[in-house]
């Protein structure tokens, strides 16, 4: 996937996160994004729903991630209640701007 212009590998089903207790990581330098499985997020008695919904938020939370890196703003890339605020925020921000037909595509 490109990232304003910079070319970063997804690895899905990541096990390895487990390890971290992370659900997901950005590796600016690397230029790789990492996800758990979705079955692994949230807690063994969370709906298929949850999981899911989890699961998009995390892998949105990631890419903000590398936005901010590629942008240069690697300090707000280090904010993680920045970066969760617009992970979970994103789809009605998106939403309203269809709505308004403020956003092409």
């Amino acid at each position: 996937m490109l990232i304003l212009g910079t070319e970063y590998g997804l690895i899905r089903d990541d096990d390895s996160l487990k390890d971290i207790s992370a659900d997901g990581e950005c590796r600016g330098y690397s230029k790789i994004i990492r996800i758990r499985s979705k079955k692994d997020m949230l807690f063994d008695d969370a709906s298929e729903y949850e999981k899911e919904q989890r699961y998009k938020e995390v892998l949105r939370h990631e890419v903000i991630h590398a936005f901010f890196c590629e942008s240069g703003l690697d300090n707000y890339s280090d904010d993680e209640q920045l970066v969760d605020w617009i992970a979970m925020q994103f789809p009605k921000l998106v939403a309203v701007f269809q709505e308004l037909h403020c956003c092409d595509g």
